[in-house]
């Protein structure tokens, strides 16, 4: 299949753009109704202002035991830039939505969190001791933005 004809389809029903918003419902539904599974998986909570969204893949996808083909949009998930997990929206041809998975990886994201979460217990400490931002960036990795958020909820 050609790409332009799926781009094209994208653009027509806004798939990708809906996709990123339909992260930050399914996400904050998740998060409110599944709490302790939530704190579970992020060890805490996490800072809504430090998680991104890019652009993954798009496709058509067709199962045989399901006997229509669907496209899917796909995103991959950051915080603090650091990969944590995919969403995927699933669209009908039509444009009307099918289906949703919302995948927290859980091979490598604890060891991810706990990293994030450690560099922002020192950032936060050395924001409070009046450490330059560029300095608290350097001996982290957190990007200079992001510890001015900080910054501004200490």
């Amino acid at each position: 299949m050609n790409k332009d004809i799926l781009l094209d389809w994208d653009s027509q029903y806004n798939a990708m753009k809906r996709t990123m918003n339909g992260f930050w419902i399914t996400y904050r539904k998740w998060r409110d109704e599944n709490k302790d599974d939530y704190h579970s998986k992020f060890m805490g909570k996490l800072y809504d202002e430090f998680i991104s969204l890019e652009e993954r893949a798009i496709y058509l996808k067709y199962s045989f035991n399901a006997g229509e083909a669907v496209v899917v949009c796909s995103i991959n998930i950051f915080y603090l830039e650091e990969n944590i997990g995919t969403y995927d929206l699933e669209f009908f041809l039509h444009g009307e939505v099918a289906d949703d998975y919302l995948d927290f990886e859980d091979t490598l994201l604890k060891d991810r969190i706990t990293k994030v979460k450690h560099n922002l217990r020192i950032a936060r400490n050395a924001l409070k001791v009046g450490i330059e931002v560029l300095d608290i960036s350097k001996f982290t990795d957190i990007p200079p933005e992001y510890i001015e958020i900080l910054k501004n909820r200490i």
